[in-house]
């Protein structure tokens, strides 16, 4: 298994434009560097990569030693869609490691995992427009949006990160040794206390991760929460501070593509559990019995459990992604998987992952599906009628985007669109699109329809 240090080593002998390496704290390291903690070279750079792992051609490739399932790659796009994986993805440079997000998020030691395939170099040159995907959740990585990655094609450059407390950027502390973030693998680990997590926490997050990279002007692809924390980060409102001054254009979105973004967290709430009207009654009572107190099933007795957990799968393949198969299936269950680095397959998450991510389901969602609980509660799209300045800020375009069966209504969907575009009579800059066959994860059930439009959505937007 390739470790993040050893990609650093072979990076370096590879090429002298390594700049400004943060090791990666899971790397394999010796027993005085783990006590050092995490080390930051300073050299010399002019790359946006400095505070990443640099990653090397063919890294999409999996390791030798074990065979390459068809959803390893892009999700399976490639062979969902009976096509061959193309040279340039074989080829293509990818970058990794950690951003130090500490001090914007205010939790001592936190650091955020960051993921950039593409040459910066050629895309520049090229005048494309990098990628920024945001995933959804809250406690989910970005493992199950991999397939966006096809969005890089020969020279765009796609980014993503894993939000902090999820998959590869664990939040945790260790009462032995007092260290934190991923540092530690000890079962003593514990999540930070209840209330930690916020939607301000979050788009503190985005806001770093995008300063620290050097992602100015980006076009953003977001997926259920993660187009709910797109918008805050936009505009401002439900908690926090906008990245702009109100007046001026917001911070550098060249367009905006929301997946599966409700017009509240509460219509969202009240949308599955009218979605559980479709469910077996048996799988509908289970869900609801099993959500009480943020319990995920942990109430019930043992065949209740079992019950719940066939119930689960059940909504998830109804509502969620009709693709139930693969490393990026497995990841749509809170800390369902959390390794994976580099051209390896998803990895299910240490006891550490685990605890992490359902610490941020708890804070977020009150760890409940048909509920409305937690920090989301009171969440609105239009929070302060701030819709109404979305074409505005982001005047290069703004795409809603829904499946047919997401339980996310195609009405409540439709509800945020009218909002946005109601300043707009040509509604020239804001369209809506419903993918049929799909449920909430289009880029998954309907891949090859929603990334070619989405292709052509940001390219024709890059100007």
């Amino acid at each position: 298994t390739r470790s993040l240090d050893a990609c650093a080593r072979r990076s370096e002998r590879a090429s002298s434009r390594r700049r400004r390496l943060v090791r990666a704290a899971a790397a394999a390291r010796t027993d005085r560097a783990a006590d050092d903690g995490d080390k930051l070279i300073d050299r010399p750079s002019s790359s946006r990569r400095d505070v990443l792992v640099r990653g090397f051609t063919s890294a999409l490739i999996l390791p030798r030693s074990r065979a390459a399932l068809a959803d390893d790659l892009f999700c399976g796009y490639y062979s969902q869609n009976s096509a061959v994986v193309p040279q340039w993805a074989r080829e293509t440079p990818w970058s990794e490691g950690y951003v130090d997000t500490s001090s914007a998020v205010g939790l001592e030691g936190a650091k955020t995992f960051v993921r950039i395939l593409g040459d910066q170099k050629k895309a520049e040159g090229a005048g494309l427009t990098p990628v920024l995907c945001l995933h959804g959740g809250p406690g989910l990585g970005f493992k199950y949006m991999d397939g966006l990655e096809v969005l890089a094609s020969e020279k765009r450059e796609v980014a993503s990160y894993d939000q902090i407390g999820c998959a590869r950027s664990p939040y945790v502390s260790d009462p032995k040794t007092k260290k934190t973030q991923n540092q530690t693998t000890s079962p003593a680990a514990l999540p930070p206390p209840p209330g930690t997590y916020t939607p301000a926490l979050f788009a503190a997050e985005l806001a770093e991760v995008r300063r620290a990279t050097g992602l100015g002007r980006v076009h953003v692809v977001a997926h259920g929460w993660g187009g709910m924390l797109a918008l805050d980060h936009v505009l401002g409102g439900n908690g926090v501070d906008r990245a702009a001054p109100r007046g001026q254009t917001s911070p550098s979105i060249a367009s905006l593509t929301l997946v599966s973004v409700p017009p509240s967290y509460a219509r969202l709430i009240a949308d599955r559990r009218e979605a559980l009207r479709q469910m077996p009654g048996e799988y509908a009572q289970v869900l609801l019995d099993g959500d009480e107190g943020g319990a995920g099933g942990g109430n019930l007795s043992d065949a209740g459990r079992k019950l719940y957990a066939a119930a689960l799968d059940e909504w998830t393949q109804r509502f969620v992604s009709k693709r139930a198969a693969g490393a990026c299936y497995r990841g749509l269950n809170v800390a369902g998987a959390g390794g994976g680095f580099g051209a390896r397959a998803n990895d299910p998450p240490d006891a550490v992952g685990v605890a992490s991510a359902f610490a941020v389901a708890r804070d977020m969602t009150g760890g409940c599906l048909f509920t409305e609980a937690g920090a989301l509660s009171g969440w609105n799209a239009d929070d302060g009628g701030r819709l109404a300045m979305l074409s505005a800020a982001v005047p290069g375009g703004v795409r809603f985007v829904v499946g047919a069966d997401d339980a996310l209504s195609e009405a409540g969907a439709r509800e945020v669109y009218e909002a946005t575009a109601r300043v707009e009579m040509s509604r020239t800059t804001v369209s809506f699109e419903t993918f049929p066959d799909s449920g909430s994860c289009v880029h998954l059930d309907k891949s090859a329809d929603f990334l070619e439009s989405t292709a052509a959505y940001v390219a024709a937007r890059d100007a």
